[in-house]
């Protein structure tokens, strides 16, 4: 039943023309999108957070998750931007940076987890966090919710 679900999610994702190429893989949909307002093409994996067949699907508030995401405005993703570079800088505070370039132009987005209920953005700064990968938790209206700075070689 869960793959009667997937298999239907996937065929309104292909519908709708979200994502390029995409496909159903251990429970997520993958595939690549472009977010314009960041300039990036990044993997989206959708994730109904399917735990068994008593689960609803639902597919509307996923594919209007995907669809907010990738057409967020470029004030609302300066804005995301602003939020987590501030972040950063307070955590870090005064401890030294060997890379003198601005985070905000260093900042890549790489990919995107959609949720019925959140957006988790991952980006890398290969300047300044070159063996770090920044995740960024988004709520529903695509407000910062979390900001974590995780080791790329730490396993989720």
């Amino acid at each position: 039943m869960l793959s009667a679900q997937l298999d239907s999610l996937l065929a309104r994702i292909v519908d709708s023309g979200l994502l390029d190429d995409p496909i159903v893989e251990n429970g997520l949909v993958h595939g690549r999108a472009s977010i314009d307002a960041a300039g990036a093409v990044v993997t989206v994996n959708v994730d109904p957070e399917l735990e068994d067949d008593e689960d609803e699907l639902d597919q509307d508030t996923l594919i209007e998750a995907i669809s907010g995401i990738l057409s967020v405005s470029e004030s609302r993703w300066r804005a995301v931007i602003n939020e987590v570079v501030d972040d950063i800088e307070d955590a870090v505070d005064d401890e030294p940076v060997i890379e003198q370039i601005d985070l905000r132009d260093d900042l890549e987005a790489t990919s995107v987890v959609v949720f019925a209920d959140a957006v988790l953005l991952a980006f890398v700064a290969p300047k300044q966090f070159p063996d770090s990968r920044i995740l960024v938790q988004l709520d529903e209206e695509l407000q910062v919710d979390g900001v974590e700075v995780r080791d790329l070689d730490a396993t989720s």
